[in-house]
């Protein structure tokens, strides 16, 4: 678990989730120099009664670097990311190691800021993903829950911290893994939980800054120029904006008051 700033309840929520899960589950979590004392506090409360471990990642370092010092400190064969705000299913592990491949996947739901209301469903469907054939749309299909094998996913470079914060993660650390022929089981119920609200959450940033890190997975990863446009055009429809005020009003992004100054629309 990556961990800069987060709201005290939402921590302890997403903490605890690790730690009573039905199998004994390593927890690495790895704070900022910005992280506030009563983050500290629910940690070290935590880590009295758990098997819970911090580290501190060194100042300027980024988002990718703070996922890979954790997957580097792990000790077990496989690793799983979990951010702070969002919580797991009291089973997600063991359902997952039960299944070999390098990559095991999960469905997941996402919930309004209360953690109640729920939003979206995002299905992980075997015999559709066997179908897909593009390891682009492979990669976009998949999403947390992941738990990884963790040589491969080392071996594929960890989380690339180039790309920048939207889709480093997930999108572009399985697509480089399938590249390499990592194996890949999938479960469909839903063990992974966001909450999805406005603030310091990664995927509300400026929408010309999460285009630009979309345009730097397609490129790395060798797409076509049309290609491109067309999957800017569709995935940075969700950019800028929380779920709800996409799922309510979906043509919100092409709306001028909407659109950041110099906001490049992809084509859409």
């Amino acid at each position: 678990m990556p961990l800069r700033s987060q709201a005290d309840g939402w921590l302890r929520a997403a903490v605890a989730s690790a730690l009573m899960q039905t199998v004994t589950t390593e927890v690495i979590v790895v704070t900022s120099p910005h992280t506030p004392a009563s983050n500290r506090a629910i940690l070290d409360d935590a880590a009295r009664s758990k098997n819970l471990i911090t580290f501190e990642r060194p100042a300027g370092a980024g988002f990718a670097d703070a996922i890979n010092l954790g997957f580097r400190a792990a000790t077990c064969r496989r690793v799983g990311l979990l951010l702070s705000d969002d919580w797991l299913s009291p089973d997600a592990v063991e359902r997952c190691i039960d299944l070999d491949a390098e990559i095991v996947g999960t469905a997941r739901q996402a919930y309004a800021a209360d953690g109640l209301r729920r939003l979206w469903r995002a299905s992980a469907d075997q015999a559709r993903f066997d179908r897909m054939k593009s390891l682009q749309e492979r990669a976009s299909y998949l999403g947390h829950f992941l738990v990884l094998e963790r040589s491969t996913m080392l071996q594929a470079g960890g989380v690339d911290p180039t790309i920048g914060l939207t889709g480093a993660d997930d999108y572009d650390l399985v697509w480089t893994m399938l590249e390499r022929g990592a194996t890949v089981r999938l479960i469909p119920e839903a063990l992974y939980h966001y909450r999805d609200h406005e603030g310091e959450r990664l995927t509300l940033r400026d929408r010309a800054a999460q285009i630009a890190d979309l345009r730097k997975i397609l490129a790395k990863h060798g797409v076509g120029a049309e290609e491109t446009e067309r999957l800017v055009g569709e995935k940075s429809k969700w950019y800028g904006a929380a779920c709800q005020t996409a799922i309510d009003d979906p043509q919100w992004y092409l709306k001028p008051s909407k659109r950041p100054e110099g906001t490049d629309d992809g084509g859409a």
